[in-house]
């Protein structure tokens, strides 16, 4: 005995659950987004610790190249300057590197998602086609009944 089959609109069955993992694809964009701005903030903050040192070494070459050291106490502050910025500066390519750490765990986890939507989108995609061909199947079905009431009419009328 076949299946009856009920002719209407299409309705996918896990659209919830299509629905659940938008909403989550969507908040892993917006933690990526975040963990990017935060590295993008570190990132800045060593090239301005960078700019300062080179700046700051700068100014101590010219100091020394004019010729005879006339404050040696300034030479030494300028030197203990330098050696404050290298050790920011180390703190803070560690920074940048723990950020990057993050953001591409958090890249990780926005690939993962989007993957687990777009296989509920496949599916979905699939049923759709099933769908289609079952609708079709039953018109193809409708019209050759007609066809053949119609075929049994005439001969009947004959």
């Amino acid at each position: 005995m076949s299946k009856k089959v009920k002719a209407g609109r299409f309705k996918y069955d896990l659209e919830t659950v299509l629905k659940v993992r938008d909403i989550k694809e969507h908040k892993e964009k917006e933690r990526f987004a975040e963990k990017q701005r935060e590295y993008i903030k570190e990132k800045e903050e060593e090239d301005r610790i960078e700019s300062e040192r080179e700046d700051r070494r700068d100014e101590l070459r010219g100091f020394m190249g004019k010729g005879p050291i006339s404050d040696f106490a300034k030479i030494l502050r300028r030197k203990a300057h330098l050696t404050k910025l290298k050790e920011d500066l180390d703190k803070q390519v560690e920074k940048v590197v723990e950020a990057s750490e993050k953001l591409e765990q958090q890249r990780s986890k926005l690939i993962d998602s989007m993957k687990d939507k777009k296989i509920i989108e496949k599916h979905k995609e699939h049923k759709l086609d099933e769908y289609k061909k079952l609708m079709q199947d039953l018109e193809i079905k409708f019209l050759d009944e007609i066809a053949t009431e119609r075929f049994r009419h005439e001969k009947e009328q004959e």
